[in-house]
This record gives structure tokens, sequence and C-alpha cells, in this order.
């Protein structure tokens, strides 16, 4: 039997990691990895990764003829590319964790006849895995419901949470605990408008003294949380503001323009497009601040973060919103729809949760309970079945 694996990914962090995850698993383990991907793979995959990492020509599709017409030349550069390396190489399984660059992966293997396994992210399984997975021996699901799944393929529908990267699994074993704030800190004596100080102490305050703040816009920077978050923080009362220190990811080219909003309101602040060691950022926040794509909001779970979730409203089949709710659902978040999120709106929230420790605590809790840390283990026994 083959020990040769084909692992292939859509190109947002939210297909790479999980796949990612499972390739690393899988090369300690004794098999062959081929991972395939589009361009954007490079931001995640790293050179000391113990597998090959294959760029494979795909495209969206979009209704208009000359992108159709491109869209269909690159798919099938990617579908002659991908029957090359499985006659080459001949797969056990071509597991595939869905999104664009997937497609022609999987159309290759249906034509070469190879075994399929799907894993679904999201609580809506996504587009390219509905086209395929009839075609499929095991469909693997990261939410215990699901949804967009016709009944003849229920039978093959299997829970197995999705993967998380070891350093994230790491922090669950660290206890969730709060900075002391005095309650008189939280009588909203702000002054409201914009006759702040221009300049920003930034004094290095003592890390334990500090309510950490964590703000991540995902692989598309969240332009929103640029726009309202530095108000936000500015409708608090100077004493909260004082012991804030709120750690955001933004848009490369916002990166200046939200640090001077944050500077022009006297809050302190570490802001880029990227950050490398994001395990020790998850690590110390007391609360994070974020969109609700499945990879980050099952990280956030298994470091027992407390969430205020803001879904995209454009996300496809609304599944941000529905991965959102079910944690919501549980306990572990506070959801804010997108239309909804508002300066004063999401201020309210922040205010409310640092003013109420033990329910800070329970969403700690809440989230603990619902993180799946053995998520790469189960798929890795599917292939082994």
């Amino acid at each position: 039997m083959s020990n040769v694996i084909f692992i292939a990914s859509g190109g947002t962090g939210g297909h790479i990691i999980p796949a990612r995850c499972l390739a690393k698993f899988l090369s300690q383990n004794n098999f062959k990895v081929f991972f395939f991907a589009d361009k954007k793979a490079n931001n995640f995959i790293k050179k000391e990764d113990s597998f090959q990492s294959f760029i494979i020509s795909a495209s969206q599709l979009k209704k208009s003829v000359p992108f159709l017409f491109l869209a269909s030349i690159k798919i099938f550069f990617g579908v002659l590319k991908s029957c090359y390396f499985i006659f080459k190489y001949n797969p056990k399984y071509i597991i595939a964790f869905g999104g664009y660059a997937t497609f022609p992966v999987l159309i290759s293997a249906v034509i070469m006849r190879k075994k399929i396994i799907l894993h679904e992210q999201n609580s809506h399984l996504g587009k390219v895995n509905r086209i395929f997975a009839k075609y499929a021996s095991k469909i693997a699901t990261s939410f215990p419901e699901t949804s967009g799944l016709n009944e003849s393929i229920k039978k093959k529908i299997i829970t197995t949470g999705n993967p998380i990267r070891d350093e994230i699994i790491d922090l669950n074993k660290n206890d969730y605990s709060l900075p002391k704030i005095e309650k008189d800190y939280f009588s909203m004596d702000s002054r409201m408008g914009y006759n702040v100080l221009l300049e920003s102490d930034f004094y290095k305050k003592n890390d334990k003294e500090c309510f950490h703040i964590l703000i991540i816009g995902g692989s598309g920077g969240a332009k929103i949380f640029s726009e309202i978050m530095p108000q936000a923080f500015f409708n608090l009362s100077e004493n909260i503001k004082e012991i804030l220190c709120i750690t955001q990811q933004c848009r490369a080219e916002l990166v200046k323009s939200t640090f001077e909003k944050y500077k022009f309101f006297n809050i302190n602040i570490a802001i880029d497009y990227f950050f490398e060691d994001m395990a020790s950022l998850i690590s110390r926040s007391h609360l994070i601040i974020a969109r609700s794509g499945s990879s980050s909001i099952f990280e956030f779970c298994a470091a027992k973060k407390p969430m205020i979730l803001i879904p995209f409203a454009e996300s496809a089949d609304n599944h941000q919103e529905k991965n959102a709710t079910f944690l919501e659902k549980n306990g572990a978040a506070i959801v804010i729809k997108e239309k909804e999120f508002t300066i004063n709106n999401i201020s309210e929230v922040i205010l409310k949760l640092m003013s109420n420790p033990a329910t800070l605590i329970k969403m700690s809790q809440n989230a603990g309970d619902i993180a799946n840390l053995n998520a790469t283990q189960k798929l890795f026994n599917l292939i082994n079945e």
C-alpha cells in the first residue's frame, strides 16, 4: 500500500493552517506528503517543513466571458500538472481542505479514480467540497453540525474537529487569569469628543497590570476594525484606557493610519499587518476581537480565550455567522453582526465584559470545553482505517 499522501488546500489561512498541521503530522509518521496549493500558500509554508509543496494553477470562476476563458486555461493546466503527479507517485489518498485551489487536484483525482477525503473547516460545506462530496470516500467536519449536506452523503460524515497548530495546543494547559481592576475604573468619565492630546505617553506598563485585547482581522485585515476600534476604545473612561494594552492586526496599507488614530486617542497599541508569534499574543490576551473564520476561532478555543466575534457579512453561504453562532450558543463568544458593529455598541460590550470578570472566566471555560485538541490525530486515523 502506498505511503504517499497528497494534500490540497485553498490559499487562505483558514484552509492552509489546518492542512499544514496534517501535512506535518503525516510527515512525522512515515508518510511521504506532497502539498498542493496556489501561490498564496507561500505566506504559510515554512522552509523547515518536512514535506514538498507545489503551486497548482487554479482560478475562481466569475460571470465574465474573458475571465472564464482565462480561468479555464489556468484550471486546465492545473489538472494536467495534478494528473502528472498522481500518475508518478500513486497517492493512497488525496485530502482536500476546500478552496478553489483544490479544484484542479480533485478533478484529477476523479479522472484517475483516486480515493478522496474532504475536510470542511466551517459549519457550512464549502462550494468546492459540495461539488466533490459525492466522489469522496469520507468527509471530515469541524463542527458537530454542518449545513449544506445532502442526505445521500451524510453517511460519509465523520466529525474530527479542525487541526490546530502545536504551539496553540500547548496554550490549553495555561489557566485563564485576569488583572485586578478597581471597580471605580468603570465609571464612564470619558471626554466625548476629540479634544485630546496629540502626543501619546505610551509609557511601558507592568504587563501584569494590563488588560490585553487582541484584535485579529483575518487574511483580509478587516478594514472595518481599523475604522471602528480606535474610536470605540476612546469611548471608555480614562482610567480604563490607561490599563488597556491593544494589539491589532490590520491591512498593510492601513497600519500607519490606524496607529495614528490610536496615538491621537492616547491608547497603548501595537499594530502590524502580520505577527509571526501569534501563540504569544493569544497567550497573554484576556479578550479577543475577531472575525469568525473557523481556524482562528478553534485556536482561540484551544487557548481558552473569551471572544467578541464580528462575522464577515459577505462570507460564502454566510458561514462566518454560522461559525460564530455555534460559539455564542455554547457561551464562548459574544457575536455582533457587521451591520450592528458600531462605535457605541462595541465599546459597551467591552466595558460590560471588563467589569464582569466572572463572565469572562465562564466564557474562557466554555471555550475550553469546545476545543478539540485531537483533530489532527482523528484525521490521521481516517487515513489508516
